[in-house]
């Protein structure tokens, strides 16, 4: 008898468990949604404070000598640009992404997070930017084509990352790269940016 009921509990909890999974109000599978670019960073490829130089990407310096750097804290990976130091008057830093392509989605988005610090002037600022022609090499005979995206700034101070929201890339087709962009000098414009978690997806 008592094998008998043992039994029936069982089989009762198998069926309960069974039919809990199937009802659709208590569980829904998330949406698929299609990645076409991302760049997280990982601490296991940063080599800290060195001049960035992930493979695919370009780290250029547009005036003053100053490039984006890897950094890591928490054992998590990102990137980082500071004109702090230079003396130079003016420092421009490019972090572009490696070419790819949006043939294959539809509806896409960039995010992406920034954060700021010791910045105490509009003027040192974050833009973000894209491009349908540049080679890989001339960084300044692209045409570069600015994005609306929330990004750190002067007024987010304290390593405090800012999302930047979905930012619609579904206008464009074919190969893209992403630019960010740093302006400041090492005179009287300190501060730095940070960059982490780009993710580009079909939403």
């Amino acid at each position: 008898m008592k094998n008998i009921l043992k039994s029936s509990f069982l089989l009762a909890l198998i069926v309960s468990v069974f039919t809990s999974c199937s009802d659709e109000e208590d569980f829904e599978i998330a949406p698929y949604k299609p990645q076409v670019f991302g760049e997280s960073f990982p601490e296991a490829d940063i080599d800290y404070n060195a001049n960035f130089d992930f493979p695919g990407w370009v780290n250029f310096a547009e005036t003053g000598t100053k490039k984006w750097i890897e950094r890591d804290f928490n054992n998590s990976g990102y990137i980082q640009f500071s004109p702090f130091g230079s003396g130079e008057a003016s420092n421009i830093g490019w972090a572009i992404t490696p070419k790819f392509n949006l043939d294959s989605t539809v509806n896409e988005v960039l995010t992406f997070q920034s954060a700021s610090n010791f910045v105490d002037n509009p003027a040192n600022k974050l833009e973000v930017f894209i491009s349908t022609n540049f080679d890989g090499t001339n960084v300044l005979a692209a045409t570069w084509t600015p994005l609306d995206a929330v990004v750190a700034d002067d007024t987010t101070n304290g390593y405090i990352y800012i999302p930047s929201g979905e930012i619609d890339l579904s206008s464009y087709t074919g190969d893209v790269n992403i630019a960010f962009k740093v302006t400041g000098n090492g005179t009287t414009l300190d501060g730095l940016f940070q960059v982490d978690d780009i993710k580009v997806y079909s939403k």
